[in-house]
């Protein structure tokens, strides 16, 4: 008899992570408690207990020491209720179930209904639906998704360990079902990984053996997926339930087990059927199932003796999904082939993990940081190593604080062995991959995806999203862009052009949310514009006669005479491109869609103040802005000009204005008249002087008698 053990069988990475945790936590001093059975698997769940580790299920019945949370999670309101009793938590939520947790959060934040694709009795969803307040619905297959009442937004999210083909079909129901759909597959890949080597390794021999709780929901599936195939399968819990007639007359047998199963019992599981074939004397040996058919492990006599009671066959009744919150780095039973002691067998399955090659993604666990480079246990003979360079899309400039020791990151495999031996990672191509699905997920949607601008570079702009994205020059704005340089260091809004999944990099368009926006608001404010209105707008171009204001999706025309009460010879000496200011709308013609706007109708009219500040007789100095063949104009302030008339220029003939005055030159000017209403005011320079030259005149004679009163005096 050969026996096979499949691939994936065993630990997953994070049950693996939940129980060495909570070993090291029995080390030290205080009391431990789970929350729940730590894992589905009433064995470890023993063991721990006898090293002192209490299941409880009540915060209320724990008055000090540790609550580990399990894999599967929790909700909110259990941390809460340990943060009031003063109990320490240690989370050992898996890092994918914890996904979930937070993308349900997220979803119910921003208005959109949620649906779970799982069981709804199973802690993991039980816990998921918490974090949403309790208002996510729970569908365990497609039949339940039709009952659901759904509207509006839906975001349709899985449990970590649902079969895919399930998924798929409750998608395809709420696809019928609801007009907005947003999929996330959270399924974690070992999930389907572990399913498929157990449905490939049950189509080769002839019987399977599954081992792991019976109360493990990805047991049980495991054993229907093998069942499925059409050969014997048997679900046992213990090693002690192996029964010899099971294997009588069979020459090929298939081993896998859970997530929840520990390598000891499946060491002892082999060790049993080692003993059971010990009559035939014959090398054994347990191989991975890529070797499964050319090298096997034990080759013994048809008639084992080992005996137990022989429960029923697991059958196809009933629904084969996988249960089991797993990752890449997941400990993988390779089986290689040693001696058939049992000693000899632990040391072989201990040898027994997975290989990893190179681009693979997997999880693992922060136990460096350094200037250059990160340490990265990913249950490999070694830690990996990731350098400076692939620490991040954007190279950082040291490697410390862009991770903590302890941290789950994943990473990618650049070199599964390097020169010197050490295993090269690359938590940069990790970090690209999972962005690149978030980026199609968005492209899809039609969502917009923000990013800062980071260099310019031929042809366009670097955006990081993420990953390294490319804005082409004729996608950032509107129109002709001439200058790039300005643009680094802004964030963006953009649209997802195309997706180059091989490279890692996309291509986004600022330009398309632009365009989109502009259309919308030009529509509604098309639709609400109207002759006498002020609104708010943004000067975009200038010219020599005037300046264009887009006022909400409209270009108005806000022309040189408009922008000031006083003259103006360019637009720019009143306003610059990107200006927000408020327009007074004068006209409005929809059939050739043109609009003109007014800056100095907002403006206060100096005219109205005129008489206060300029009363008739008062001496004044003015700047002469115009000649003309009958006076010059002066002004008094901008937007008030007043007229000296060719007569009252001086008090001799005037021929022409040029002779006595010039452009810019500053006089002084009496106030003759006001007219208000008519905005005309008319002023004097004959009479200043006039007034001027009495003066002088008088203080000239002033000056000839006083000496010769001070000369009387003298006398």
């Amino acid at each position: 008899m050969q026996v096979f053990l499949a691939d994936h069988a065993g630990f997953c990475f994070g049950v693996q992570r939940a129980l060495s945790q909570v070993e090291k936590a029995v080390q030290t001093p205080g009391a431990v408690y789970t929350y729940g059975p730590l894992i589905h698997n009433p064995q470890v769940v023993e063991r721990l207990n006898r090293l002192g580790v209490a299941v409880i299920d009540d915060l209320a019945l724990v008055t000090a020491g540790r609550v580990v949370i399990r894999s599967h999670g929790v909700g909110p309101v259990v941390y809460r209720e340990a943060e009031q009793r003063g109990l320490a938590v240690v989370d050992l939520t898996c890092p994918f179930v914890r996904k979930v947790q937070a993308a349900a959060h997220q979803f119910t934040a921003t208005g959109y209904q949620v649906v779970i694709a799982g069981e709804a009795q199973h802690p993991e969803v039980a816990g998921i639906v918490a974090w949403t307040a309790g208002k996510a619905l729970v569908a365990a297959n497609a039949a339940a998704a039709e009952n659901l009442a759904v509207r509006g937004r839906v975001a349709l999210l899985a449990q970590t360990t649902l079969q895919r083909s399930t998924f798929r079909e409750i998608e395809v129901v709420l696809r019928r079902k609801t007009v907005q759909l947003t999929v996330q597959n959270t399924i974690c890949s070992a999930t389907v990984q572990r399913q498929e080597a157990a449905g490939e390794l049950a189509g080769k021999v002839d019987v399977m053996v599954v081992v792991g709780g019976r109360n493990s929901s990805n047991t049980r599936k495991l054993a229907l997926i093998c069942a499925a195939a059409g050969v014997p399968t048997y679900h046992i819990e213990e090693p002690n339930e192996l029964c010899s007639q099971w294997f009588e007359r069979v020459s090929k047998v298939g081993v896998t087990a859970g997530a929840s199963t520990p390598h000891w019992i499946i060491e002892e599981v082999i060790h049993i059927m080692t003993e059971l074939n010990q009559e035939q004397k014959q090398e054994e040996k347990v191989i991975s199932q890529d070797e499964a058919m050319e090298n096997p492990v034990v080759e013994a006599a048809a008639e084992p003796e080992v005996s137990t009671a022989d429960p029923e066959p697991v059958t196809t009744e009933g629904q084969a999904a996988s249960l089991e919150p797993a990752t890449d780095p997941t400990p993988e039973l390779d089986a290689t082939a040693t001696e058939p002691e049992v000693e000899d067998m632990g040391k072989s399955f201990a040898a027994s993990l997975k290989e990893l090659k190179e681009g693979d993604l997997i999880t693992g666990v922060v136990v460096k940081v350094s200037h250059d480079e990160i340490l990265v246990d990913v249950g490999g003979k070694s830690e990996g190593v990731v350098p400076l360079r692939e620490v991040a899309p954007r190279i950082p400039d040291t490697a410390e604080g862009v991770a903590q020791v302890g941290d789950e990151i994943k990473v990618v495999v650049l070199k599964a062995e390097s020169e010197d031996g050490t295993m090269v990672l690359s938590r940069r191509r990790a970090i690209e991959r999972e962005k690149i699905l978030q980026l199609q997920a968005v492209k899809e949607n039609g969502e917009i995806v923000t990013g800062e601008v980071i260099a310019v570079v031929k042809g366009g702009l670097r955006v990081d999203v993420g990953i390294m994205g490319f804005v082409p020059a004729s996608q950032i704005e509107r129109g002709y862009v001439e200058n790039l340089e300005k643009y680094v260091g802004q964030t963006f809004r953009m649209k997802v052009m195309e997706i180059d999944s091989r490279r890692n990099n996309a291509v986004l368009s600022q330009r398309a949310v632009l365009e989109e926006e502009y259309q919308e608001a030009r529509t509604a404010t098309w639709q609400e514009l109207e002759e006498g209105q002020i609104r708010k707008g943004t000067v975009r171009r200038l010219t020599n006669f005037g300046a264009f204001v887009d006022i909400g999706g409209v270009d108005g025309l806000l022309h040189v005479s408009e922008l000031s009460w006083g003259r103006v010879k360019h637009p720019g000496e009143v306003v610059k491109e990107g200006d927000e200011i408020e327009v007074y709308v004068l006209k409005v013609d929809r059939e050739k869609e043109k609009v003109s706007l007014s800056l100095k109708q907002v403006l206060p009219n100096p005219w109205t103040t005129v008489v206060e500040k300029y009363p008739v007789d008062s001496i004044i100095t003015v700047k002469v802005v115009r000649l003309t063949p009958f006076g010059a104009f002066a002004e008094l302030e901008p937007g008030v000009d007043g007229l000296i008339h060719i007569s009252q220029l001086a008090n001799y003939r005037v021929n022409k204005p040029e002779d006595v005055v010039q452009v810019d030159q500053l006089v002084k000017v009496l106030v003759l008249d006001v007219k208000q209403a008519e905005r005309r005011i008319s002023l004097s320079m004959r009479e200043v002087e006039q007034d001027f030259d009495e003066e002088e005149s008088a203080e000239y004679a002033d000056e000839e008698i006083a000496p010769e009163a001070d000369y009387d005096s003298e006398e």
